[in-house]
């Protein structure tokens, strides 16, 4: 082995124990999520057990044929924690009964006598009153100004509308193509 092979040698040691570190710290980046967590909104955790009695609660109202859109639930949840921070930090109270008056009349009635659909439907309250109190557009600006993140396995967040964007995926992984007949 001459002096180029070595070089050889040395050069794929580099590579293995640069491909070592890069996996390392994409390992460390993820240790911040917890599994169980669906998304980080400021302070708070939306946990895995909170969207799964969200979607058992909203599913008790829904007709035969329907399904719950689990996006829109997440998207539900992280803008209702959004609201009830916004709230907090512009020292604006909501009470029950505003958020009962609100949801009444409306499709998500039926939510309100179901112990885990209510959530629900006062995170949807939570979001019309805190943004009729602020005003909208100072409402939007600080929903966009929010940290939220958003566990990879459930999307990719807008980051100015704090929305799961459709037909996007945090996955590395591409979808194996289907061989056709």
């Amino acid at each position: 082995m001459g002096f180029s092979g070595h070089r050889r040698s040395r050069a794929v040691r580099v590579a293995a124990l640069a491909c070592i570190l890069v996996v390392t710290l994409l390992a460390a980046g993820c240790a911040k999520a917890e599994p169980v967590v669906v998304a980080y909104v400021g302070p708070s955790k939306i946990t895995q057990q909170q969207l799964d009695d969200a979607i058992e609660g909203v599913s008790t109202i829904l007709q035969e044929g329907q399904s719950v859109s689990r996006s829109a639930i997440v998207n539900t949840m992280i803008h209702g924690e959004i609201a009830e921070q916004l709230a907090a930090d512009n020292n604006i109270v909501i009470s029950d009964g505003e958020r009962d008056a609100l949801i009444k009349n409306s499709n998500l009635a039926g939510l309100l006598n179901v112990p885990k659909g209510r959530p629900i439907a006062y995170d949807v309250a939570d979001q019309q009153i805190v943004s009729d109190k602020m005003g909208s557009a100072a409402y939007l600006a600080a929903v966009a100004n929010q940290p939220v993140t958003l566990n990879p396995r459930f999307g990719v967040l807008d980051p100015n509308q704090k929305t799961i964007i459709a037909d996007k995926s945090a996955s590395l992984a591409e979808p194996m193509s289907t061989p056709t007949p």
